[in-house]
C-alpha cells in the first residue's frame, strides 16, 4: 500500500517522508499509533482495499437514455392534455412506450438513475410521472421483482398522479389548505383509477397500485385507510417513491430538501406512514451514500466507509491488521454498526469532499 498523505503535518510523526510505500507489519502499525487515517495513491500500491468505482454511466448512454426519456415524457405530455381537454385518450401511442421504456430502465437502470436524479426546473406533472416511474423500476429490479410484472407496476407509477389533473391548478400551488381542500386534493387517487378505468386497457394490478399509492402503513393514509399488509407490495413501494420524491421536488411555496436529508425524512416515518423493511432497501438502492463511500459522523468526528444497509442499522467497516492484505480483507474488518440517524447526521460538505476523492482514499484506518 503507497501512501501518498497523512492526516497530519508528516513533520510532527516519525516517517522519513510524507508519501511512502508500507513494506512491512511494523510500519504498518507505526501509521495506526501516530494517524487516524490516510491517503494512499491506487495506482502505486501493490494492493489495495477497494477498487475505484465502476463508471457505468457514459456519455453516450446517457443522450440514448435522454431521447427515449422524451418520447415517453412527450406521449405522456400529450395524454394529459388529451384529458384536460376532454378528447379520447391514445393509449395505443402511450403504452407501448411505456412498455419499451420499462424495458430500456430494466436493462440500463443506472444510467436511468443518473437521470432521474438530475435536479430539474421543470417541475410539471409529466416530469414528476417519469422521475416516480425511474425510481419505482429501479427499485423493483433492485428487490427482485419479476420481470412480467413490471410493465404494470411501471404503468401505475407514471400513471399515478393522473387524477391530480381534476384539481385545480391554484389548489396545488397554494401553501396552506383547508380540511374541505385537502380531502379534495386527497380523492386524486379514486379519480384517476376512475379516468383510466374507463379505457379498459389497464390491468386490475396497475389501477389498485395507483388506487393505493398514499396509503400509510399505520392506517392514517387515503382513501380506504388501508394498515400494513392490507396494502398491497406494489403500492407500499409506490408510497415511499412518492414521499421521496415529493421532499426533494422544489414547489412554488417551498424548495426541495438535499437527496441525504430526504433519507432522513424517510428513516423518521418508517413504522408510521411507509414500510421499514421497504424503505432500507430502497435507500440502499438509492445510493445516497453509496456503498464503499466514506462518511464521517457528526457526533465523534469517526471516519467510516459505508459496506452495507441492514434493517434499521448501517454498517460500517473499520480496517484492521491485515489493511495491505487485500485476500483476507473480509475475514479481518472489524465491522461496527450505529443508528442509521448517525450516519444521516453527518457533515455533508465534508462528506461530499471525501466522496468526490474516492478514488485516492481508499483506506482509513481506526486507531
Amino acid at each position: 500500500m503507497h501512501v501518498s498523505k497523512l492526516d497530519r503535518v508528516w513533520m510532527s510523526t516519525s516517517f522519513f517522508r510524507r508519501s511512502f510505500l508500507i513494506k512491512n507489519e511494523n510500519q504498518l502499525k507505526r501509521l495506526k499509533a501516530e494517524c487516524e487515517f490516510v491517503f494512499i495513491d491506487p495506482d502505486k500500491s501493490k494492493n489495495t482495499l477497494l477498487s475505484p468505482i465502476e463508471k457505468t454511466t457514459t456519455t453516450e448512454a446517457i443522450e440514448s437514455a435522454s431521447i427515449e426519456v422524451s418520447k415517453t415524457k412527450n406521449l405522456l405530455i400529450k395524454f394529459f392534455v388529451q384529458l384536460q381537454q376532454g378528447v379520447n385518450l391514445d393509449t395505443k401511442s402511450l403504452i407501448p412506450s411505456i412498455s419499451s421504456l420499462t424495458n430500456d430502465v430494466f436493462n440500463n437502470t443506472e444510467t436511468y438513475l443518473y437521470l432521474a436524479k438530475l435536479k430539474e426546473k421543470d417541475n410539471s406533472l409529466s416530469e414528476k410521472s417519469i422521475k416516480v416511474f425511474i425510481f419505482y423500476l429501479a427499485f423493483a429490479k433492485h428487490i427482485g421483482i419479476k420481470k412480467d410484472k413490471l410493465f404494470e407496476i411501471g404503468t401505475a407509477a407514471i400513471l399515478h398522479d393522473i387524477g391530480m389533473l381534476s384539481v385545480p391548478e391554484g389548489l396545488l400551488r397554494s401553501a396552506f389548505i383547508n380540511k374541505d381542500e385537502r380531502k379534495y386534493i386527497q380523492n386524486h387517487t379514486n379519480v384517476g383509477v376512475e379516468i383510466l378505468s374507463k379505457e379498459n386497457v389497464f390491468s386490475k394490478l396497475t389501477l389498485r397500485t395507483i388506487k393505493h399509492h398514499h396509503e400509510n402503513i399505520d392506517g392514517s393514509g387515503y382513501p380506504d385507510g388501508l394498515k400494513g399488509r392490507d396494502i398491497s407490495l406494489y403500492a407500499r413501494m409506490l408510497n415511499i417513491i412518492c414521499m421521496y420524491e415529493a421532499i426533494t421536488r422544489d414547489r412554488v411555496y417551498k424548495k426541495g430538501i438535499f437527496p441525504i436529508e430526504a433519507v432522513r425524512t424517510l428513516v423518521c416515518n418508517v413504522n408510521s406512514k411507509i414500510d421499514t423493511r421497504l424503505t432500507f432497501k430502497f435507500i440502499e438502492m438509492l445510493g445516497v451514500y453509496p456503498l464503499g463511500s466514506i462518511v464521517s459522523i457528526k457526533e465523534s468526528g469517526e471516519l467510516v466507509q459505508i459496506i452495507s444497509f441492514d434493517n434499521n442499522k448501517v454498517f460500517r467497516a473499520i480496517p484492521s491488521e491485515a489493511i495491505n492484505k487485500k485476500q483476507q480483507f473480509d475475514k479481518l474488518l472489524t465491522i461496527h454498526s450505529c443508528d442509521v440517524h448517525q450516519i444521516i447526521n453527518v457533515n455533508s460538505c465534508f462528506v461530499e469532499e471525501l466522496i468526490c476523492k474516492q478514488d485516492k482514499v481508499h483506506a482509513f484506518l481506526a486507531g
